[in-house]
């Protein structure tokens, strides 16, 4: 259906971040949990230029930046030859610049700023910043508080120096 409302519009921003997260979630899914990280260079691509289209056109959109930046902490976290493979296909990895992005979509995302708050939290967890994961999952205890997974998490998180 995004496909077909950019072939009236091509400046559709709706389309646009429907399809930046489902190319993006797609394409992180593929890299991450089927381990086909060729076979995600396509829509990981496509999801950064939608998702580039989309914050040109509108800037306040930063719900964007979890596909964004959950593909930028991916693909740099990746070993140096596989990195080195992505390159010559045009993608490229920065874990830090990823983990900002998510911040970014952390403090203004409107729809998927919690999911942002768990990606940014496993980041920050894996990058040895447990206080800042500790917080972010304090945080998102306190909002929804009948989640099993972030308190479990957050216990994760407090247990670790």
């Amino acid at each position: 259906m995004a496909e077909k409302r950019l072939e009236k519009n091509a400046s559709d921003p709706d389309a646009l971040f429907v399809l930046t997260l489902a190319d993006g979630m797609e394409g992180d899914f593929q890299a991450l949990i089927e381990k086909r990280q060729l076979a995600s260079l396509s829509l990981i691509r496509r999801a950064e230029a939608t998702g580039l289209r989309l914050l040109a056109l509108k800037p306040d959109a930063l719900d964007a930046y979890v596909a964004l930046g959950a593909a930028n902490y991916i693909i740099g976290c990746l070993p140096a030859y596989k990195r080195f493979f992505l390159r010559l296909g045009g993608i490229r990895g920065d874990r830090a610049r990823g983990m900002e992005q998510l911040e970014q979509a952390v403090r203004g995302g409107h729809y998927l700023r919690p999911l942002a708050q768990v990606f940014l939290a496993l980041a920050a967890r894996r990058e040895g910043q447990n206080r800042r994961a500790t917080a972010l999952l304090e945080q998102l205890t306190r909002e929804f508080p009948r989640n099993t997974v972030f308190a479990r998490e957050l216990a994760l998180a407090r247990s670790l120096p």
